[in-house]
């Protein structure tokens, strides 16, 4: 019996060895049949290299349309200009000079430059400028808004030729930027490829559409620690450099993220006080060349815990600043009470005598606005208990307070948006750019205590007062001078 189960299994090994050996031979051939001849087809049209036949006939074979597909499969790590050359060589013939443009402009401004376009081939190339809107941008420019001059034109081999690019923007067009590309070919990129940086024979032109803002907001933000049943009133300095008054009207935004300690996540928020705690008042209007005042007053309910995290609108009738660029955040963390004091146990191997220093940091919450608990200074209640259970009072022989501080710009630009779309012309018209200020940044305070010591496990006690956290140091002989 052992040997009929052995003879069969050697069958079936052999019966497994052969299906394997015939669809591997099945496979060739088919890879033969399909992969092979696609290879070499589309080296023959393109040129490239056998690693991106796959996109090359995709796009070979494909309309514009399918450009993004094949974008894709032609791999991330050839640059976008090789990429273009691959598909379209006759780009790499011509040099267009500027290749990329900058501009700002405000609605109804014009602006006119030149662009070079230099035939690099060995023949004729007919030239045809055109606008070309890529897929990926903030705002898509309108088309009408650009005019090349001349039309058309001829390039023999080594020739040059001048265009004349207008740009006229309506009095109604929207802020914010724009991306065009200029091909000056006859052929004119689509999909994807358009939206490619350094795409020969075109030239890449961004739009920032915008107007000077007459407000410059100084506070952008209020962040206070608080303390429970009590008021606090905050100001926001709003200063109009223009020439003519502008209207505003203060407001709350619904919706504000409001949270807890026990709830700092999105899923655990809850209500801390609501907005009828806090109060805005404000003039109805900022007077040319003047500075205004904002008041926010807030009264935290006496039950209060946790933190709030909110904002106002100031509903600034500037058409320069945008509408996320007006909203004041606050941040208000109500100051931590502990029921009872903070309580370890450390051991003194020797009768030397205890040094007990204790530090804790204060945020100077209030930046930049005025008011607020900038004034709050920490404290501690401090005992010990010897080995014996005999309760100790320290001396208080020290008190050390230092500070960092900053140097802050009188003015605080309130564009709030990244680097690259601030304009050189905001920053260079703030007229109180380089007047320093000098703000707190943090506070340090130190209180050092003293006591003769006795070997033995010491007990120690420590309440603090108008603090968020504290670090404690127990040296136990004689402290260092």
């Amino acid at each position: 019996m052992h040997i009929m189960d052995t003879k069969a299994l050697k069958g079936i090994v052999c019966v497994l060895l052969v299906v394997a050996i015939l669809s591997i031979a099945c496979t060739g051939a088919e890879n033969e049949n399909s992969s092979v001849p696609a290879t070499e087809e589309v080296q023959s049209k393109v040129g490239v290299s056998a690693s991106s036949s796959a996109s090359s006939s995709s796009w070979d074979s494909a309309s514009s349309s399918s450009s993004s597909s094949s974008w894709s499969s032609g791999g991330s790590s050839a640059s976008s200009s090789s990429y273009a050359g691959d598909y379209f060589p006759e780009f790499q013939k011509v040099r267009v000079d500027p290749a990329y443009k900058q501009l700002e402009l405000e609605p109804g401004d014009r602006e006119n430059f030149i662009v070079t376009v230099e035939n690099k081939d060995n023949k004729t190339i007919e030239l045809k400028p055109k606008s070309v809107i890529p897929p990926y941008t903030e705002n898509f420019i309108n088309e009408s808004w650009i005019r090349i001059s001349p039309s058309e034109g001829t390039l023999k081999p080594g020739e040059k030729q001048e265009f004349q690019v207008e740009v006229n923007i309506p009095k109604d067009a929207d802020f914010g930027n724009y991306a065009v590309l200029l091909s000056f070919t006859e052929k004119v990129p689509e999909g994807d490829v358009a939206g490619s940086p350094n795409f020969p024979g075109t030239m890449q032109m961004n739009l920032n559409l915008w107007v000077k803002p007459s407000v410059q907001i100084l506070a952008p933000y209020v962040n206070d620690l608080v303390e429970a049943g009590k008021d606090y009133t905050y100001e926001i300095k709003l200063k109009n450099t223009g020439n003519k008054d502008i209207a505003i009207s203060p407001e709350l935004t619904e919706g504000g993220i409001i949270s807890a300690d026990a709830g700092f996540s999105a899923g655990m928020s809850q209500q801390v006080f609501g907005d009828d705690a806090l109060r805005v008042e404000a003039p109805e209007k900022i007077k040319a060349g003047q500075t205004a005042i904002v008041k926010l007053e807030l009264a935290v309910p006496a039950d209060a815990k946790g933190s709030y995290r909110g904002s106002f609108d100031l509903n600034i009738d500037d058409p320069g600043i945008r509408e996320c660029e007006e909203r004041i955040s606050l941040n208000f963390r109500i100051l931590p009470v502990p029921g009872k004091p903070y309580e370890n146990t450390f051991e003194a191997g020797t009768d030397g005598p205890i040094t007990l220093d204790i530090k804790a940091n204060q945020y100077d919450y209030g930046l930049y606005t005025t008011g607020g608990n900038q004034n709050l200074k920490p404290s501690f209640n401090v005992s010990l208990t010897d080995p014996s259970g005999n309760e100790v009072t320290p001396t208080l022989v020290n008190t050390k307070c230092s500070g960092s501080i900053n140097i802050v710009d009188d003015t605080y630009p309130q564009m709030s948006y990244s680097l690259p779309y601030i304009s050189s012309r905001v920053t260079s018209n703030m007229e109180t750019r380089y007047q320093g200020n000098y703000q707190g940044g943090t506070t340090t305070f130190v209180e050092t205590y003293t006591t003769p010591g006795a070997a033995g496990k010491w007990t120690l006690s420590i309440f603090p007062k108008n603090t968020e956290s504290f670090d404690y140091t127990v040296t136990i002989g004689d402290a260092e001078k």
